[in-house]
């Protein structure tokens, strides 16, 4: 595979999971004390992504029609139509678009590594990671609209995201324990010793260590309910996790190591 086919895999993958975790995760924080505008704000950020996602898939394939272009034009349509129609009390038509949309997102994700499981499973794990600190920043914004909406929704989330942070840290741990051999000196594997290691540092700094420290400032924030100031934490968060994420799936894609 060619180093742009790897930029265009990697770009999809990250635009597919943005458009899925913040349809799933959008049923954190209850519609009817948020408003639908809160939902829409989340469906077009994902109608952007997804749009984005087909453009790849054009430049890619020019207009040849295929399960997975099929599948993104259905999503792209779900999408608007919970963007134009959704209320703040949430339809069975709404639900049923929310039920089909994460499954289907869920499918296209794990085409890109051909339904194989682990594989499958590490590329959600980075989507759920990067979606929760997302959906996270995003909702946090949402106080600014409405200003007496309780806390419990983001420490929910915060909660989620600290299991997902929890399995990917043992995970990657145990990668790295039964990959050591990329990382030796001298080593003829992947980039090379120099390279190799920096990859690792910044995934492990970045997508990691930074982002369980703030998370912990998120957290003492959302106790004393200073929203304003954990947004701002989120939106640095959000910045980070983009990072290690993206570091870790092009050492995943490349090397395919689960970092």
């Amino acid at each position: 595979m060619t180093n742009a086919n790897y930029v265009k895999l990697i770009a999809d993958f990250f635009l597919l999971s943005m458009s899925w975790s913040l349809v799933l995760f959008s049923i954190i924080a209850n519609s009817k004390l948020t408003g639908a505008g809160l939902i829409k704000l989340l469906t077009n950020t994902a109608i952007g992504a997804t749009v984005i996602s087909l453009i790849i898939t054009f430049t890619s394939q020019g207009l040849i029609f295929n399960s997975l272009l099929g599948l993104k034009l259905l999503s792209l349509l779900g999408l608007i139509l919970i963007s134009v129609f959704h209320q703040d009390q949430k339809s069975f038509a709404m639900f049923a678009l929310y039920f089909f949309l994460s499954a289907t997102f869920l499918y296209m994700i794990c085409a890109l590594v051909d339904f194989k499981m682990l594989e499958s499973i590490f590329l959600l794990s980075a989507g759920l990671l990067l979606g929760i600190i997302t959906y996270s920043m995003l909702l946090g914004h949402w106080y600014l609209v409405v200003p007496k909406l309780s806390a419990h929704p983001l420490k929910i989330a915060a909660i989620i995201m600290w299991v997902i942070l929890v399995i990917k840290m043992l995970w990657s741990s145990y990668s790295l324990y039964s990959n050591y051999s990329f990382f030796e000196e001298q080593t003829q594997l992947g980039a090379g010793y120099a390279f190799n290691w920096l990859l690792l540092l910044m995934r492990v700094s970045f997508g990691y260590l930074v982002i369980l420290g703030m998370s912990i400032f998120n957290w003492k924030l959302l106790k004393l309910r200073s929203i304003q100031s954990s947004t701002g934490i989120l939106y640095a968060m959000t910045f980070f996790v983009f990072i290690g994420e993206l570091v870790s799936t092009y050492m995943f894609f490349n090397y395919g190591l689960y970092i």
